[in-house]
């Protein structure tokens, strides 16, 4: 049975039927995902061209065979006579290069080819799995989005109920009520928004893993902060240029531009094969009846290239220019992943101290909102207008804390990639944060 195939059997033994993690959707994107898998072929295709450069040093054999008949007239002292008659044959031909410099060359650009897919796999892998942990936590964003939009234009509804009695009683205004209705009907436009976003977002996971999600996992109430390891951002940039899987095809891709000038350069060198072959043919003629020709030849064949019409020179010259091209772009790309370490590991150390921050906002928003109310209820000290900048305040501090969670998770999975070492068990690292069950279907 194909490994894929045992493997989404046990994932299907192994999901629950209400809920999907990002573990799970992860696995889902390995075995359906069609970026995914396009990058699993490329590379399949990728890794042959180590055999296609070997090819080249080893021997090659030909064969070919003709039947003919042959019919006409021959005119000979004055006299036609006819043809016909039979000619048919066999020949085998060997040949194996002894001496070649561009085969040699284009031996070495196969490795290069080969090991460049893989490290242009690894790389995208990487991205594919970060990629899908954006649009994971999209989905969850928008859903939570949803449910603080609904909380808050259910509080602005009795607002405005609240601000209606009240001028019932003689005690509220019309400036009250009208607020409160441009209010709710902000909230309403708000939350049509946030129902928009969540199904946008659930087609892109489905783009992603293949099917759409009914339900997934979002964020537990805790939230764990711990530092990283190493600490050091001078670590992470020294791991980042060793095993970055973009500089390594970079790499790969310099060294191969290297090895075309060799093999474009070698156009002006001589060639030396070792040559064999053996024919057999049976035929005859007016003169003579049923000719048998049986023989084998063997040694050695060499070429010399005198002139190309100045195409070798201009090859090579190309292929120089494309090597300095390809040098470049392997230190912009190593600018691009120290600029990129710095970024994602600065992410993270300022998320953390963001999402405290945050933690306390919502804490001091949420006495804020109880003192206003208390305040405009009671003591006459805040207004209705009060009232509903607090319930604004607590509505954006509780949806940036969120937002700032699924920020940090990002910031982790882009920092891992950016090294090169995000796997399985970052996935896992990022799941153990997934909890209770967000249904997303609405």
């Amino acid at each position: 049975m194909d490994r894929h195939c045992i493997v989404f059997c046990l994932l299907g033994l192994s999901l629950p039927a209400s809920a999907m993690d990002l573990k799970q959707a992860w696995d889902l994107l390995q075995y359906q995902g069609l970026i995914y898998r396009a990058a699993v072929h490329e590379k399949a295709a990728g890794e042959e061209n180590r055999a296609i450069g070997k090819a080249g040093l080893l021997p090659q054999v030909n064969a070919s065979a003709y039947d003919n008949k042959v019919n006409g007239t021959q005119r000979q002292n004055g006299l036609d006579r006819d043809l016909d008659y039979d000619s048919k044959g066999a020949n085998v031909r060997l040949r194996q290069p002894l001496f070649n410099k561009q085969k040699m060359a284009e031996y070495r650009q196969g490795k290069q080819r080969a090991d460049y897919s893989v490290a242009v796999f690894d790389a995208k892998s990487q991205d594919a799995a970060v990629r899908l942990a954006e649009s994971y936590f999209d989905v969850l964003l928008a859903s939570e989005t949803i449910l603080l939009a609904k909380s808050k234009l259910n509080a602005f509804e009795e607002q405005l109920a609240s601000a209606k009695r009240r001028m019932e009683l003689g005690a509220g205004t019309i400036t009250d009520i009208d607020e409160s209705v441009a209010r709710r009907d902000l909230a309403e436009a708000e939350l049509i928004e946030a129902q928009d976003n969540l199904v946008n977002a659930r087609r892109k996971l489905e783009e992603y893993i293949g099917e759409p999600p009914e339900s997934l996992t979002t964020l537990q109430p805790t939230f764990a902060t711990p530092p990283l390891l190493p600490s050091n951002l001078q670590d992470w940039l020294v791991k980042a240029q060793a095993d970055s899987p973009l500089i390594h095809a970079r790499r790969h891709s310099s060294a191969l531009a290297e090895e075309e000038v060799k093999r474009a350069k070698a156009g002006h060198w001589p060639t030396l094969d070792f040559v064999a072959g053996y024919t057999a043919g049976d035929s005859q003629s007016i003169s003579e009846l049923n000719q048998r020709n049986r023989y084998s030849s063997i040694g050695l064949e060499v070429n010399f290239p005198l002139y190309s019409g100045g195409g070798t020179s201009a090859l090579a010259r190309q292929a120089s220019a494309n090597s300095y091209k390809a040098m470049d772009e392997l230190d912009a790309t190593r600018q691009e992943v120290i600029t990129g370490t710095t970024r994602e590991y600065q992410g993270v150390q300022s998320g953390a101290q963001r999402i405290h921050a945050l933690e306390k906002a919502v804490a001091s928003n949420e006495r804020s909102l109880a003192s206003t109310r208390k305040g405009f209820k009671e003591g006459g000290t805040s207004t209705n207008s009060d009232v509903l900048n607090a319930e604004e305040l607590l509505f954006v501090a509780r949806h940036d804390l969120f937002e700032a969670k699924l920020r940090y998770l990002m910031s982790r999975l882009r920092l891992a990639s950016s090294v090169g070492s995000l796997g399985d068990d970052d996935i896992d690292h990022i799941n153990n944060y997934l909890g209770p069950e967000l249904l997303v279907t609405n």
